[in-house]
């Protein structure tokens, strides 16, 4: 079990609610002085339980003059829109569509970039809904795979000052994860995707195609740098499994380095007694490995491996690795050390609204997420009501934003935060200016929302490829 899971349950806390909100763990934010502190008085134990300032935050007000709804201390600007220059000055960068999985890395000027993907269709596409697609080979043969990456970059007071491509020739991008060295880790979302790195600096180097993911519909990354580990999320069609690439050796991924990409080992989660059972407290897993010799994985899984629907986000933290899936909108964590997987997010326990605004519906359509150092976590919603919501320790959400547009066309996508944890990036994906609605190919805006107090994050330094 993990040692901070250990410290919680000795406390008295509830394992789940824990698990919720690392927030609330034995101590585990002592250096964290804009956390206010309280003693929990249901324990005889010493231990601090700290109250996020999210948490705090209160009900949606008006949608202001770009349409988002925020609570009231926050404001909103839009940073990019699809086919117009992010920087007037450099009209021959437009900006692409469908932005989906975002990132942010800190610059040695002080400044920041946001990296976005962008998951516009293609030919290849139709895999991603079960469908028979054109093979990846056959439409990069011809030079129309039309997704790809690009960046947003920052100077140390927040203006916008740069913006370019830094992934090309690759198709319906969906999300990713950051790398310790200052990469983005990005994967294609159909059949026969592959995985890649990219460098989000202009001229940062030649993105890479990484061959030891599998060929699937990839979704989120999140990496384990002490265990040696890439957690990766597969999204098809309601027929999903959920992966890792392991390095076996200390050789393969020294400590402080960059892994050697080719040692990899892909394997398959497996979960014994179900997901019914980890939907009621923590169950074993183990690890199988995968066929992984250039087919699409879908034509070789393994009778083993535990059926998921609708993976979407993935972040590691602490040991601990959280994923959604959105079919069913649970949110799940796996204990790394004890080896167990649980749902920490079912509303199939029962309803549970917003604190601050009874009015507010639950959350829905669990999609991608991101967290702060103190484990507060934002979950951003796909066929939900177009928000960015707070989960909290009891099971409630707290509405961070709406964004304009019609949930039934656009979705909520590429949360991220700038490093002095005072501005969040989201976007909506296939929508324009003020919620007017697109669709594949044709739309999306990239909203910076500015609080007004800071969450903690560290994000690294944006590096260059190999």
């Amino acid at each position: 079990m993990n040692p901070l899971l250990e410290a919680a349950e000795r406390s008295g806390q509830s394992r789940r609610a824990f698990l919720r909100n690392l927030l609330f763990s034995a101590g585990s934010l002592a250096t964290a002085s804009w956390l206010s502190a309280c003693r929990n008085s249901s324990s005889s134990s010493a231990v601090g339980v700290l109250r996020s300032r999210l948490a705090n935050i209160g009900p949606l007000q008006a949608p202001d003059e770009n349409g988002v709804q925020l609570p009231a201390g926050f404001s909103s600007r839009v940073v990019a829109v699809f086919n117009e220059p992010p920087i007037p000055d450099n009209p021959g960068f437009l900006w692409h569509s469908d932005p989906d999985g975002g990132a942010v890395f800190r610059t040695d000027d002080s400044g920041w970039i946001y990296v976005s993907n962008s998951e516009v269709r293609d030919s290849t596409t139709g895999g991603a809904a079960g469908l028979p697609g054109t093979s990846r080979e056959h439409v990069e043969s011809l030079g129309l795979l039309r997704g790809g990456v690009s960046a947003l970059r920052f100077d140390a007071s927040g203006n916008l000052v740069d913006a370019y491509p830094v992934q090309r020739n690759t198709t319906t991008n969906c999300s990713g994860g950051v790398t310790p060295w200052g990469t983005w880790v990005n994967g294609e979302e159909i059949l026969d995707g592959y995985m890649f790195e990219c460098s989000p600096l202009r001229d940062g180097g030649e993105p890479l195609r990484l061959d030891r993911f599998g060929r699937k519909a990839h979704e989120m990354v999140a990496l384990d740098p002490e265990g040696r580990a890439i957690y990766h999320t597969e999204d098809m069609a309601g027929d999903e499994r959920f992966y890792r690439t392991i390095f076996e050796s200390a050789s393969s991924w020294p400590a402080g380095d960059r892994p050697d990409w080719q040692q990899g080992l892909l394997q398959v989660l497996a979960v014994d007694a179900g997901i019914e059972a980890a939907r009621l407290g923590p169950v074993p897993i183990r690890w199988i490995n995968a066929i992984d010799d250039g087919r699409p994985q879908s034509e070789v899984y393994l009778d083993d491996a535990t059926i998921f629907e609708g993976n979407e986000g993935c972040w590691f933290h602490s040991g601990f690795v959280f994923f959604s899936t959105k079919s069913d909108d649970n949110i799940w964590a796996i204990d790394t050390i004890g080896n167990t997987i649980e749902s920490i997010y079912n509303p199939a326990d029962g309803p549970v609204g917003s604190p601050v605004d009874p009015e507010e519906p639950p959350l829905a359509g669990v999609d991608n997420i991101t967290m702060t150092l103190d484990g507060e976590m934002v979950v951003v919603e796909d066929g939900g009501d177009m928000r960015a919501m707070v989960l909290l320790p009891d099971r409630s959400t707290i509405p961070l934003l709406r964004l304009p547009g019609d949930p039934n066309v656009t979705e909520v996508t590429g949360p991220a935060f700038s490093p002095d944890g005072r501005r969040l990036y989201v976007a909506s994906q296939r929508a324009l200016r003020n919620g007017l609605p697109a669709g594949f190919g044709t739309g999306g805006v990239v909203y910076e929302i500015s609080l007004p107090f800071a969450v903690r994050v560290d994000p690294p330094l944006a590096g260059y490829m190999l």
